[in-house]
């Protein structure tokens, strides 16, 4: 078989740009060769350089570079079906071989035309993919407005790609909306034609935009998810590691929705009065008292909450799945109460690392995590200290510890409320205890080393520069410098109002 010469597809730099229009092919394409087709590529790539040089110093008003950019647009449209024509034609190709019996795995590296052209072409197999999809839909008459619009060259090869993929994300919702299999296709071509006509007038965005109209406008209609729809788009996907960030996406039913929406709905309700003073502090007599004091029970203001919605959701359900590990109701799993392990060697837990030395310190389901991680989580852990041998086999296994106890947090319940951060709302419900001088630094465990801080404050005390210090048995938050030079101390009085008068008198 006929290869390609890799020189043919590209313009000599050396020979003079051709002045004169390229010549027009003959109607009897039967006649020409695959070698005079690609000369003729590289003509039309000589006189797009032309047109490069010759756009780059064009004397010209907004206007006219308006039209002039316009046409470029449209030619790179008739590119795209130049593309589209010539990924099918390798199809066939490849497929009249394969039937022919003279085509075999052993005797190409490619697994598919697909492949070839992924490979041959330098693109993503997705961008491939793309062309094949938008040609079987032209010549198959799947979508004949998107065909009929992209043969004009008013649709790139990627919108084409859109909208028949929109069309069949639909077409569930569509067949069960319609009593008969006409219907059924008369409101296809309807979504298809109303979809071409935005992506011609408008921008790919705009195109998206109607997507969501239509799957608006059928989902009103009472649309339910078959068997097959849930079993190809509902679950919990996995995205991958993205800046230090587990990445997933969800796609529930309304009756999972509707218990999402409940978990979540104490961290984001917008009634809820929190720390931003949407409505005042009162006091047990009615008197407007500060959220915040610091240390000489002057009035401070509390840092505002910067969580986004999204990390805000995020808080309510792991407070849910935190409390349903909690309870030991879950059903069991090999054995055992579902809960969160970890391992980390002795060394790492107590200390920072500074070198590139080698530690352990992972989880039995995500892997390798990082220490600081695990030293968040070792506040409310229990801890079963193992010693190895040489070989990693165990030599001693210490007992079971729960670092604070029941009465413990008690007390610290009794004491702190809830989250003891300057102007936190979250009850005990919702908090932690946190040793403030770190249990894996030597910290003791007991009440005055202790406070009570909800999840997202809890990473902020372990990720950044706040601390909290003791002042009598009672937790103060100090900022850090870049935040607020003077580094007040300061404590939550939301859960404490009556203390707003005696701190202050005993100033």
């Amino acid at each position: 078989m006929e290869t390609a010469n890799p020189a043919l597809l590209k313009p000599d730099p050396s020979s003079p740009v051709p002045s004169s229009r390229v010549p027009a092919i003959s109607t009897d394409v039967s006649r020409l060769s695959v070698a005079e087709l690609r000369e003729y590529v590289v003509s039309v790539h000589n006189q797009i350089d032309a047109l490069v040089l010759a756009v780059d110093g064009v004397a010209t008003g907004a206007c006219e570079l308006d039209h002039l950019a316009a046409g470029v647009e449209e030619l790179s449209h008739q590119v795209g079906r130049l593309q589209v024509k010539a990924a099918v034609r390798m199809e066939s190709v490849v497929q009249e071989l394969k039937d022919s019996q003279t085509f075999t795995p052993r005797r190409s590296r490619f697994r598919s035309a697909a492949d070839r052209l992924s490979q041959v072409l330098h693109v993503n197999p997705a961008e491939v993919q793309k062309r094949l999809d938008v040609a079987h839909a032209v010549s198959e008459a799947v979508a004949p407005a998107v065909a009929d619009a992209f043969a004009q060259g008013l649709l790139t090869v990627g919108v084409a790609a859109r909208i028949m993929s929109a069309l069949e994300r639909l077409q569930p919702a569509i067949d069960q909306l319609s009593p008969t299999r006409e219907e059924a296709e008369a409101l296809k071509r309807k979504v298809e034609s109303d979809l071409v006509g935005i992506a011609v007038s408008g921008t790919p965005t705009a195109m998206e935009r109607q997507v969501r109209v239509w799957q608006y406008q059928l989902d009103a209609q009472g649309v339910l998810p078959t068997r097959e729809v849930k079993r190809e788009i509902q679950g919990a996907f996995f995205k991958g590691k993205k800046m230090g960030l587990f990445e997933w996406t969800f796609c529930l039913d309304e009756l999972q929705q509707e218990q999402f929406l409940t978990a979540v709905a104490p961290e984001v309700n917008p009634r809820t009065p929190d720390h931003d003073g949407r409505e005042p502090l009162l006091d047990f007599a009615g008197v407007e008292v500060p959220r915040a004091m610091d240390e000489n029970g002057k009035p401070v203001e509390p840092p505002k909450d910067d969580r986004s919605l999204g990390q805000k959701r995020l808080d309510g359900l792991m407070h849910a799945v935190t409390t349903a590990l909690s309870t030991g109701k879950l059903s069991r799993h090999g054995g055992y109460q579902p809960q969160v392990v970890v391992n980390i060697d002795h060394k790492t837990l107590l200390s920072e690392l500074t070198t590139h030395e080698l530690f352990r310190s992972d989880a039995v389901h995500s892997g390798p995590m990082n220490p600081i991680s695990i030293r968040q989580l070792g506040c409310n852990a229990e801890l079963i200290p193992v010693v190895l041998g040489s070989a990693s086999q165990v030599v001693d296994a210490g007992s079971r510890k729960r670092l604070f106890t029941a009465e413990q947090r008690k007390l610290l319940y009794a004491r702190d409320r809830g989250c003891t951060f300057p102007g936190c709302t979250r009850g005990v419900d919702r908090c932690e205890a946190h040793h403030v001088h770190e249990y894996s630094k030597g910290g003791v465990t007991t009440l005055e080393n202790a406070a009570m801080v909800c999840s997202h404050h809890h990473h902020l005390v372990h990720e950044t520069p706040w601390s909290i210090q003791m002042r009598n048995g009672v937790p103060y938050w100090q900022p850090p410098l870049d935040e607020d030079p003077n580094q007040p101390l300061m404590r939550n009085l939301y859960f404490h109002p009556e203390k707003a008068g005696q701190l202050a008198l005993s100033a």
